[in-house]
């Protein structure tokens, strides 16, 4: 483990990059599932309903798709948390199960 220049004596923060917020606890924990689940929702809120507004959205390839669909728009984002991965599965399987508009 020399090779690593891991320092032993810092222990966690040792061996995790500079700039990582460490969460203790199952209060702290959930209160970020529900926060990064929350911003998901901020995202697609604004395009439900009858009222609903379409969306531009830009993926990493430079394409340019406008849509109001809430599934369209969670499979362009890429999200590393993984209570929001598991909200963008959940929509991306309910897409493929009930088709278009899934989200009126």
């Amino acid at each position: 483990m020399a090779s690593m220049n891991l320092n032993a004596a810092a222990g966690l923060a040792g061996m995790l990059k500079d700039g990582h917020r460490h969460i203790e606890g199952v209060d702290d924990a959930l209160l970020r599932n529900i926060e990064a689940c929350q911003q998901l929702s901020d995202m697609v809120v604004s395009s439900m309903g009858p009222l609903g507004r379409n969306k531009l959205v830009v993926n990493h390839l430079g394409k340019i798709i406008v849509t109001s669909d809430c599934a369209t728009m969670l499979k362009e984002l890429e999200v590393e948390h993984p209570a929001a991965k598991m909200v963008q599965m959940a929509s991306t399987t309910q897409d493929q199960e009930c088709g278009d508009a899934t989200n009126l």
